[in-house]
């Protein structure tokens, strides 16, 4: 049976502030496609999938740091046959996740926890250590990335899609929007830094905002043009919302406040 385990840390419920909700999460699924609430679905899995090559191998171990409702998770169980641990601070994500992956009949192959992966207790290293748009949410990133470290097996690799400021001290609504959503963020070289003071090594940064900007468009343009389909669950005003909020990131990205970066490093 694939498994809800409660780590001894986790909160009662974390929602950020109404953001992680359940009806959030499937609007969020909405614009971001199905399975996932993390920039660019299953297009940026295939992308990370690639960047982590032979590492992905039958019987791999995987992490999954905030893991959300299990979409990265499933596709590297089921076409690289990795065994997937996935961790999330949010209550309804797992919740999901857990509904999907016993509907799939994935059994142990997926294995999702409610809980904080600084305290969280694990009963074996991992061969890949793999986070999609949540490490934002912590606030101390050498504890974090000291924690990741020490649950990687020797030779494992790590890959970290986040989001990241660009200048330092950003624009005002910038800032704000960061104070806002609780998110912790650092520029990409300092975020390279952070995880080479940890331990890791062959740390890449690729700075893809670029890319990120791309994705963000997409996705609008796919919201918009499934409108009717958005419309049957959710409401004009949260279309408009999705709509607006990603045009906000692409004028914070073109401002140079933004940033996306994604990392990898090896043990």
């Amino acid at each position: 049976m694939t498994t809800q385990q409660a780590a001894a840390a986790a909160p009662a419920k974390f929602d950020n502030n109404g953001q992680y909700s359940r009806t959030s999460i499937l609007r969020y699924e909405m614009i971001f496609g199905p399975g996932y609430v993390s920039t660019g679905g299953a297009g940026t899995t295939d992308d990370l999938c690639k960047r982590l090559g032979g590492a992905l191998k039958p019987g791999a171990r995987v992490l999954d740091v905030g893991s959300g409702i299990g979409g990265a998770a499933f596709h590297l169980a089921r076409t690289y046959g990795a065994r997937v641990t996935g961790i999330d601070l949010a209550e309804e994500m797992i919740a999901i996740a857990v509904e999907r992956a016993q509907s799939e009949g994935f059994g142990d192959q997926v294995v999702s926890i409610l809980g904080d992966v600084l305290t969280a207790e694990f009963p074996e290293k991992f061969d890949i250590i793999w986070s999609r748009d949540a490490l934002m949410h912590v606030p101390d990133k050498p504890r974090l990335f000291a924690c990741l470290h020490g649950l990687m097996a020797p030779g494992g690799r790590l890959v970290i899609t986040d989001y990241a400021r660009g200048k330092t001290p950003a624009s005002p609504a910038f800032e704000e929007y960061i104070k806002n959503t609780g998110y912790h963020v650092v520029e990409p070289a300092q975020y390279g830094a952070l995880l080479e003071g940890a331990g890791f090594h062959d740390v890449h940064v690729d700075d893809s905002t670029a890319r990120f900007i791309e994705i963000l468009k997409t996705e609008a343009d796919r919201l918009r043009t499934n409108r009717a389909e958005f419309l049957t669950a959710f409401s004009e005003k949260d279309l408009n919302y999705l709509v607006e909020r990603w045009a906000m990131k692409v004028g914070f990205c073109q401002n140079g406040d933004m940033k996306w970066g994604v990392y990898t490093a090896s043990y």
